[in-house]
């Protein structure tokens, strides 16, 4: 969560939730585009996938619906993976959701 200040309408706070990171490998005459993405509400498929690869260091082992868990998306790449990966990740674009 990103608290950003206080909100001009009512003076409270305003708190945002990354759900999305766009990365860029290579030079600014060309290379490729990868995403990490944030799933909250899980597919059946995507559930069986995590429980394939607890031994993957950092998944969680249940994903809830407010937590969520991280995907790497690649062309046709798809991966789950820790949200310390995604921390980690070289942010080319950040996607935020406000927070009610």
């Amino acid at each position: 969560l990103v608290d950003i200040g206080p909100n001009v309408a009512d003076g409270g706070r305003v708190l945002y939730s990354l759900y999305g990171i766009v990365e860029h490998s290579g030079s600014m005459r060309g290379g490729h585009y990868a995403a990490y993405v944030k799933v909250r509400v899980p597919s059946k498929k995507l559930l069986e996938h995590i429980a394939s690869n607890k031994s993957v260091q950092g998944l969680k082992e249940s994903v809830g619906a407010s937590s969520g868990q991280w995907v790497y998306v690649s062309d046709i790449h798809v991966q789950m993976v820790p949200e310390s990966r995604v921390l980690n990740a070289q942010a080319y674009l950040l996607f935020y959701e406000r927070i009610l």
